[in-house]
């Protein structure tokens, strides 16, 4: 008899926690009534996803209770607001597709939004190697023509719009390929440098599965105008934060803020228990159905009374990790916007070299620059310390080899004013397992023990894909 598999021990441990965890939930009697909240459906996760669901069941007429980690909802929306000039400057999503699903949305919060355009008057950009620090020339090729081609290969899939359950099985072959050789085969090369330019986050995109890169892309990223660089055909808000503040405002008093899940019971047919640990002391939420809109790999399922058939799929999501901030007295000029470009990175499209810093921008606000940091494949995440010396390191190294001006004091004096996590970033499965039905599998456990998932594993990375899947979702649940 050979070996058990990793996988085996990987699938006994977990499912131990998980009878542990509701083994060890506090009985009713253990908590006071004070500190129960019985409602129709709990939320885990309060960002794009998790906020929408809660809100859409509220409507419904149905009561509530979000879970949120963070001190706020929004998930990947940030907002930075300046304390001077009182100008907003987005950490996180910047731009929404103009389609009704988000008008309507912003519209329910009485939220204007606007036609977004990225480009400030005034800032030029230019490309930098910044592992050597050296001001880098991109190789010139036929961009309208690859992107050309690029748009024919994609017209190819129209369910790519929708969620992950509309992709057919088996899956086209050419949507198991690396992304890099997908690339390779249809001769869209001279596209790279502009789709690494919206692939922040992606770590080293080329190695995803062909599938979930060509997802990510929203339909007015094909525009003419976007790759002129004179708007995206997208909208905004003044403000995105705006309307995750709203929300809460209308979901409070039960939006738990800076809490998580310390076990749950899934096992009775008429109502899910949560025990969760808030500010304020344990709380016990049971509620006739369990929405998860967080992202669904297995660390941060820790408390959920995952079963046999749910570890093996939670247990092949896999992330990357990806961090933002504002810098000030970084030594590069206002009108000065930086693109990494990796010139010895030849295998990998010349995308810069990860880990590192990706790309530093200008912003509205004079004297502040945006900057993203992004992991690699096998590095699985960072602390602000280590992002802010590779980040000085980085200047230090441009400042010698002139790409920008040096200062008396280097790098410093770079402070790091705001920083934002966006770890884990476009949560996804290796080609090999999207090839045996992991999305079938996936989506099968909708209803489950009560339980609905949703939140970009399901979609993409797009607010507006998410805010439809959820609405479907939602709206099914209670029918």
């Amino acid at each position: 008899m050979g070996r058990p598999s990793r996988n085996f021990f990987r699938i006994a441990c977990f499912s131990l926690i998980g009878w542990a965890a509701a083994a060890f939930i506090p009985r009713d009697t253990d908590i006071t009534p004070q500190n129960t909240i019985n409602v129709d459906v709990c939320v885990i996760g309060g960002g794009a996803a998790g906020t929408y669901a809660a809100i859409k069941s509220k409507d419904l007429n149905k009561t509530v209770a979000v879970v949120e980690q963070q001190g706020r909802l929004g998930g990947h929306t940030k907002t930075y607001i300046d304390p001077v000039s009182k100008k907003p400057i987005e950490l996180g999503v910047a731009e929404y597709e103009d389609i009704p699903p988000v008008r309507e949305w912003f519209a329910r919060f009485q939220i204007p939004l606007y036609s977004y355009n990225f480009t400030i008057p005034g800032v030029s950009t230019e490309y930098v190697d910044f592992q050597t620090g050296q001001t880098a020339t991109p190789k010139q090729g036929d961009l309208l023509g690859a992107w050309d081609a690029f748009q024919k290969q994609v017209a190819k899939y129209p369910y790519l719009d929708q969620s992950l359950d509309s992709v057919p099985f088996p899956v086209p072959a050419d949507l198991l390929l690396p992304f890099g050789q997908f690339i390779k085969k249809y001769r869209l090369e001279d596209a790279v440098p502009y789709l690494s330019l919206y692939g922040q986050g992606w770590g080293n995109f080329v190695t995803l599965p062909t599938l979930l890169a060509i997802k990510y892309f929203p339909p007015f990223f094909f525009s003419p105008a976007s790759l002129y660089g004179k708007g995206l055909g997208a909208l905004a808000a003044k403000d995105n934060s705006l309307i995750y503040e709203k929300a809460t405002t209308e979901l409070e008093p039960n939006v738990l803020l800076n809490s998580t899940v310390l076990s749950m019971d899934r096992s009775a047919a008429d109502v899910v228990k949560v025990t969760v640990k808030t500010p304020s002391g344990k709380k016990l939420i049971r509620a006739k159905k369990l929405i998860s809109a967080i992202p669904p790999i297995i660390k941060n399922l820790k408390g959920f009374d995952l079963n046999k058939t749910e570890i093996p799929i939670f247990d092949k999501f896999q992330g990357h990790s990806w961090y933002v901030g504002l810098v000030n007295n970084s030594g590069i000029p206002d009108n000065v916007s930086l693109i990494g470009y990796g010139t010895n990175n030849d295998k990998n499209f010349n995308i810069p070299v990860l880990p590192g810093v990706y790309d530093i921008f200008a912003t509205i606000v004079p004297g502040l620059h945006y900057f993203s940091f992004v992991g690699n494949d096998s590095t699985p995440s960072f602390t602000k310390s280590q992002v802010k010396i590779n980040l000085q390191d980085t200047i230090t190294r441009m400042q010698t080899n002139g790409s920008i001006p040096k200062s008396s004091e280097g790098a410093k004096s770079l402070r790091i004013i705001e920083f934002s996590s966006h770890t884990p970033y476009e949560v996804f499965v290796p080609s090999e397992q999207i090839a045996k039905g992991f999305y079938n599998k996936l989506f099968a456990l909708q209803g489950q023990r009560n339980t609905y998932w949703t939140g970009a594993a399901f979609v993409t990375h797009s607010s507006a894909g998410i805010w439809n899947y959820t609405d479907q979702l939602v709206t099914k649940m209670w029918s």
